[in-house]
């Protein structure tokens, strides 16, 4: 998969023919797949390259600092995701002041070095300064100069339409499993293992540390967790804690803690990918190791029972779309 970071750049004289999926697809959730698996098809029917075109950072982060809001999938994982869903050319540009003052006909214009045939687009896309071009702007365009345009309708799931907004209230709130189902995937936190207390060791739970302070990505409600956690390739079940330790009150920030089934070593420095499937309980407080502890063991069982039901490591988790 090519990846182009600026239109301004010098871009090969032509691109094979290509159709392009326009989107910001800051979650590639099921609807974002939706446009892009809908242009994937038309690629492979009309023996086209397929070009997916979005922003490397959020448009909000020029146009109101404040609300850019947190991530639901990083850019490492965007690309990742993109690349093995067949995707040739990633067109994966900033927002920047320069791109958010081009006219609906401009930002077209810039596209032509990929030589598109068919643009694909949700319901809801806009494009050009403030947002002028509309879907109905790009379809008339489309019939003047001679290419295809496929506007697809919203996905919705129980009657919610799926959006990156609602997806990070739902992770936020503890809805995990109904957020992975609005993904298509688990939903996952990549981060370096951390020293904690060596608490979890003395108790009989030892725990590899994710430190989340000031983090780009959502984080799940404080609680426990089902999840499996993915370290130099394999694959561990686990039990996750995302909190403050309230029963010690000794952490200043929230962490995330997983306790890896079947899993010892020195992990200290290492990535772990943390895939979130079932919210278990709330973050509480006891009063003392034994009733935490005792606590902890239930989690454990009924984490291991979860899995043994619904087996569904990170590594062969299957979209749903």
């Amino acid at each position: 998969m090519e990846i182009i970071t600026s239109l301004d750049a010098d871009l090969k004289n032509e691109y094979p023919a290509t159709v392009i999926a326009l989107g910001t697809f800051d979650g590639l959730h099921l609807g974002h797949n939706d446009v892009i698996y809908t242009a994937r098809d038309y690629a492979r029917q009309n023996g086209l390259k397929l070009a997916v075109f979005t922003f490397s950072n959020h448009p909000l982060a020029l146009i109101r600092p404040d609300l850019v809001p947190v991530r639901i999938i990083s850019a490492e994982e965007k690309i990742r995701l993109l690349e093995a869903d067949g995707v040739d050319y990633l067109i994966n540009i900033p927002f920047t002041e320069a791109f958010a003052s081009l006219s609906p006909d401009e930002f077209l214009e810039g596209l032509k070095h990929f030589n598109y045939r068919c643009l694909v687009v949700g319901e809801n896309f806009t494009y050009g300064f403030l947002g002028s071009g509309k879907t109905e702007t790009l379809e008339r365009s489309g019939k003047k100069n001679g290419f295809e345009v496929i506007v697809r309708p919203l996905v919705k799931m129980n009657g919610n339409i799926v959006s990156s907004t609602g997806i990070r209230n739902l992770i936020r709130a503890g809805h995990i499993e109904y957020a992975n189902e609005m993904l298509g995937r688990a939903y996952s936190i990549t981060g370096q293992i951390v020293h904690g207390e060596q608490r979890g060791r003395k108790l009989g739970f030892p725990t590899a540390n994710i430190e989340l302070l000031h983090g780009e990505m959502a984080v799940p409600a404080p609680g426990v967790y089902a999840v499996t956690a993915e370290i130099d390739g394999a694959v561990y079940e686990g039990m996750g804690n995302i909190g403050n330790n309230p029963t010690f009150n000794d952490v200043e920030h929230v962490r995330l803690e997983v306790n890896l089934f079947d899993c010892s070593g020195d992990l200290y420095g290492k990535q772990m990918k943390v895939y979130f499937y079932k919210y278990i309980r709330a973050e509480q407080k006891f009063n003392g190791v034994e009733a935490l502890c005792q606590q902890i063991d239930e989690d454990k069982k009924a984490i291991k029972a979860y899995f043994k039901k619904n087996s569904c490591p990170a590594a062969d988790f299957m979209l749903y779309y």
